[in-house]
């Protein structure tokens, strides 16, 4: 709660008073999983379970489902064969995934110009980058091409090729399909397929949340963050001195988080060397539309401001603009 020129930060144990708050509190709300609902849930005598609760679940010597494609599905892939008696990966829609060598690179210049050379070829040189990638293996269809250009989405990661691997071993199989509702021994595809197993894993995701769910007041009046506008994707319009760490969605998400430190010491330098209080970004900027049409960002779009102003998903255009704009560039309120 801001009031009289100071944050006050109300926890379960304390309250603490300060001229600043910063918020790293990520993306995600972990106490609410996306968890999609399927027609006759109550059919299935097998067990359902959401990768954000796992608890104890044993499938040791079981038939698995895994249904979900992104980051958390290539993840848990590989460990959950070797102990499953087989696996079935449902997609409904394929994504990009590259390997990471798990024996890294010491050095960061060098790892840092990795990355952003296979990021901006495949931007700059998109379809050739993809035709590239799809005439190099008859692997490769309409079931396993996402309908993407790479990077559009970040892609997920697999380790040393561990779910390349994990997915050519006889106990995986691969269905590209939508979930049309559950049976008693499994789900059935909309393609008519039933796939059976004694254990359902909903690799399906989160949901996105801003400032951790933090409920943020300004002179007593509670602040909607729909309401506001994005401030170069760090601060909100009528929210003094709040500052958040928000990342890339098709890139490194540190890596803005990076840009973004440096210009809040820059922005709190600049109040204190001109003995000013308080810095409170103006309502401007342009409706939000999402970069990517990712299903986490489109279920949550009435969770973030609706305007923004001068957030980019570009790196170096975005180094660019916080090491050289003005920090009294026009677009917030110093006093």
């Amino acid at each position: 709660s801001w009031k009289n020129d100071q944050w006050i930060t109300k926890t379960d144990h304390t309250n603490f008073t300060s001229q600043y708050v910063i918020c790293c509190t990520g993306s995600r709300d972990n106490k609410n999983p996306n968890l999609p609902k399927f027609k006759d849930e109550n059919k299935y005598q097998g067990k359902i379970v959401h990768t954000q609760a796992w608890g104890d679940t044993d499938y040791k010597d079981k038939k698995v489902t895994i249904i979900g494609s992104g980051c958390t599905a290539i993840t848990m892939t590989p460990s959950i064969v070797k102990k499953a008696k087989t696996v079935t990966l449902i997609q409904r829609t394929p994504g990009y995934i590259i390997n990471i060598n798990s024996q890294e690179k010491s050095n960061r210049s060098y790892k840092t110009f990795e990355v952003l050379k296979d990021y901006f070829h495949s931007r700059l040189f998109k379809k050739s980058f993809k035709k590239k990638i799809l005439s190099s293996d008859p692997y490769y269809d309409d079931t396993t091409t996402p309908s993407y250009d790479f990077w559009d989405q970040r892609p997920a990661s697999s380790v040393d090729n561990d779910y390349f691997i994990s997915v050519k071993s006889d106990k995986v199989s691969l269905e590209t399909d939508e979930v049309s509702h559950w049976e008693t021994t499994g789900v059935k595809l909309k393609n008519g397929k039933v796939i059976d197993s004694d254990v359902t894993v909903m690799a399906t995701g989160g949901t996105t949340q801003l400032l951790g769910g933090i409920d943020i007041f300004v002179n007593d009046k509670k602040i909607n963050i729909n309401d506001t506008s994005w401030y170069r994707g760090m601060m909100f319009s009528g929210i003094p001195n709040l500052f958040a760490h928000t990342g890339y969605i098709n890139f490194s998400w540190t890596a803005r988080c990076e840009i973004v430190s440096q210009r809040i010491c820059k922005t709190v330098k600049y109040i204190k060397k001109n003995k000013l209080t308080s810095c409170t970004p103006k309502y401007l900027g342009e409706k939000t539309t999402p970069s990517i049409q990712a299903n986490y960002i489109l279920r949550a779009m009435d969770k973030f401001p609706n305007k923004t102003y001068k957030f980019y998903q570009n790196y170096l255009l975005e180094c660019i603009h916080f090491k050289w704009a003005r920090i009294n560039d026009g677009a917030v309120n110093f006093k």
